[in-house]
């Protein structure tokens, strides 16, 4: 039997409640069919379709383009719905499918079935994946649903609706389909002889915060210990300085594995990387990360061999939990054989829920030369500074883990969290960016829908294409598999600021807090949170105790400047901004505060930097309306921020802009007012 394989977009439908139509009135239900397969052939040679097969009340179809299928579903549905109507369900994915002479077949094909199976009548369910390739179509409209988990489907699945007139949108507790059951049968058939070494140790470790917390709960009443570790960078005992990648590596992997225990509460990488060598006691950095129990160690490369060292710490009295030595050869790193962990587990008494065992026993890639370059790539993006050099090797150096090993799930998150430090740090236009920043946040869904990285990237380049209703979607996942996802809170935080829901937008901003107290960024980010509540004094009191640990902090310096501009303390905000080391001729803000403070002549000289520099590179449209609403120039104000908007708006800025003081004076313009209309 000959086999092609194509992309192509697959079409599911069927006549809702037909068999007991058929039951009823076998007359009308003839009729009916009789109209539907009429419609049914007309509409889909108009748009190009082509009909594989018709099975009862049912049809699957193909079609070169999900633009051309979702407009065949909607004019075919506006057809059904003329009397005598017919009650049908669409469902549309698209993917590859291998021809036959006579069937389609593939996962994509299963998945078009299981998203008709939700839809109810008059509606057109689709995936994710049709959603991205309908998004410049402005003639058709969509609506976020929800995440499903399908029968013989091993990813979540975002599902949305089409939305144009006469289509209906069904609400999620309307739907019901093919979805697995609440408990995963794939775990009890999962047996895995290897894991990584790290994984080990964390294995270890929640059996000892357990059997001990258990044991002091029972020893003193009621009294109730606070579950939260900080992962202390690794000593690296080895005579090359190139190991040095290697043991922050092991470093980091130990603590995003603990992370995604629910009862712990992890300090996270930037705040706990402000104590690499660091000579403070043990019970001093607990006390200053807020900890209760601290995890310290060493990794020596001995030729092709490793040994690594951790020892848990009870911060409160400097009591010793545990300690172990590992010895593997590298080419080993990543295995132990369970039986370690699960012996312990089994003498201290713990269970642990089947998502944690599945998540903490799961290889992220049996390559370690993928893995070098993926802690490599890593390394340059932790830096967080936003140079564009250091992007660009994060960028190559992930790539290339993808190339030795394409199923490396988290180098493919890697990949897309670096694309979103483009925009972050306005290096490059987000709608363009965010194309990129796609594809390998889907390819990683598709791996790995147990990964919390995945949802947070989509949840991320949702939030920067203003789509509210899925960021949020995306980040709550991300936080339910990860519950110390610092990234989601913070990006869940601003959407709630932004839509008023000051309350909740406090308590995320805490959480940021509690799980990164120490880095800049968060600490920068959060005070300019008040800037939005136009509580200048409480983001600068924020600020001033940061200043006075970290002095020289470019981040924290800018935001401050900020603040003081909606204060109207201009010139303080110029000598403030006059602090950083960087960036002193591009800094609009700057500008922003010269031409507020009747200083023109500076103002104009940046300005006309950044529109020099804007014919040649990036400059964020946004920054160069910022300085001429600071000159009080509307109409120039109206068009960069209408650029900035067709470039893809500049984070959160943009998000911003209803709550930003900078922009009263045009706040009742009739562009401007369009232009917020279409941020909702």
């Amino acid at each position: 039997m000959s086999q092609k394989r194509q992309l192509a977009a697959i079409m599911f439908t069927d006549i809702e409640g037909y068999t007991a139509l058929m039951q009823n009135d076998e007359k009308d239900a003839v009729h009916i069919r009789f109209k539907h397969r009429e419609i049914f052939n007309s509409v889909t040679e108009k748009y190009g379709g082509e009909i594989i097969q018709y099975y009862g009340d049912g049809t699957l179809s193909i079609f070169s383009s999900s633009v051309e299928a979702i407009k065949c579903g909607i004019e075919m549905q506006r057809a059904f719905q003329k009397e005598p109507s017919i009650p049908v369900r669409i469902g549309v994915h698209v993917g590859d499918i291998i021809r036959t002479e006579s069937d389609i077949i593939g996962d994509a094909v299963n998945v078009a079935s299981r998203i008709e199976s939700l839809a109810a009548a008059g509606s057109i369910l689709i995936s994710g994946e049709v959603n991205d390739q309908l998004r410049n179509q402005n003639d058709i409209n969509s609506k976020f649903i929800s995440n499903f988990e399908f029968k013989n489907v091993d990813q979540i699945m975002p599902v949305f609706a089409i939305a144009n007139q006469g289509i209906v949108v069904p609400k999620k507790d309307e739907l019901s389909g093919k979805t697995k059951e609440k408990e995963s049968q794939s775990f009890k058939a999962y047996k895995r002889k290897s894991v990584l070494v790290t994984l080990g140790i964390v294995a270890i470790l929640v059996a000892l915060f357990y059997y001990y917390q258990s044991f002091n709960s029972s020893h003193n009443g009621d009294v109730a210990l606070n579950r939260s570790i900080a992962v202390l960078p690794f000593s690296n005992m080895s005579n090359d300085t190139d190991s040095e990648n290697f043991t922050d590596g092991v470093t980091e992997d130990i603590l995003l594995q603990l992370s995604k225990i629910k009862e712990l509460q992890v300090i996270s990488r930037a705040s706990i990387m402000q104590f690499k060598e660091s000579n403070l006691s043990i019970s001093d950095i607990a006390k200053e990360l807020g900890v209760s129990y601290v995890l310290e160690g060493s990794v020596r490369k001995y030729g092709d061999k490793v040994r690594i060292n951790a020892q848990l710490i009870d911060a409160q009295n400097n009591n010793y939990l545990w300690a172990e030595n590992y010895d593997k050869t590298l080419t080993e790193i990543f295995e132990i054989q369970s039986q370690v962990s699960n012996e312990i587990a089994r003498a201290l008494k713990i269970t642990l829920s089947e998502n944690e065992i599945l998540s903490l026993n799961k290889l992220p890639t049996e390559s370690s030369e993928a893995y070098n370059y993926y802690k490599e790539a890593q390394m340059f993006l932790n830096r967080g500074g936003g140079k564009v050099e250091e992007l660009e090797k994060a960028k190559d150096l992930f790539e290339k883990a993808i190339d030795i090993d394409p199923s490396f799930c988290r180098a493919y998150v890697g990949l897309s969290d670096t694309y979103l430090e483009y925009i972050y740090w306005g290096r490059e236009a987000p709608k363009e960016i965010l194309e990129k920043a796609l594809t390998p946040a889907l390819k990683a869904l598709e791996l790995s829908p147990a990964e919390g990285g995945s949802y947070g990237a989509l949840g991320s380049i949702s939030y920067y294409r203003f789509e509210k209703e899925t960021a949020v979607s995306y980040l709550e996942k991300a936080i339910e598999i990860n519950p110390n996802y610092v990234g989601a809170y913070d990006k869940l935080a601003w959407i709630r600021l932004f839509e008023g829901n000051l309350k909740e937008a406090v308590r995320l901003f805490n959480k940021v807090l509690e799980l990164d107290p120490l880095s800049t960024k968060n600490i920068a980010n959060i005070a300019f949170s008040h800037y939005y509540f136009h509580e200048y004094d409480k983001g600068i009191k924020v600020l001033n105790d940061a200043l006075k640990r970290f002095p020289e902090d470019n981040m924290l310096l800018f935001m401050k400047g900020n603040l003081l501009t909606g204060a109207n303390k201009y010139e303080e905000a110029i000598k403030v901004f006059n602090q950083r080391t960087v960036g002193i001729n591009t800094n609009w803000m700057l500008a922003y505060a010269y031409a507020k403070s009747g200083q023109t002549e500076k103002a104009k000289k940046i300005l006309n930097y950044l529109l020099e520099k804007h014919e040649t590179t990036y400059v964020p449209p946004y920054m160069i309306a910022t300085i001429y609403m600071g000159l009080g120039d509307k109409e120039n104000t109206l068009t960069w921020l209408e650029k900035d908007y067709n470039t893809g708006g500049l984070g959160l800025f943009f998000w911003g802009l209803k709550r930003d003081v900078k922009f009263n004076p045009i706040k009742d313009e009739p562009r401007f007012v369009a232009l917020l209309n279409k941020i909702k």
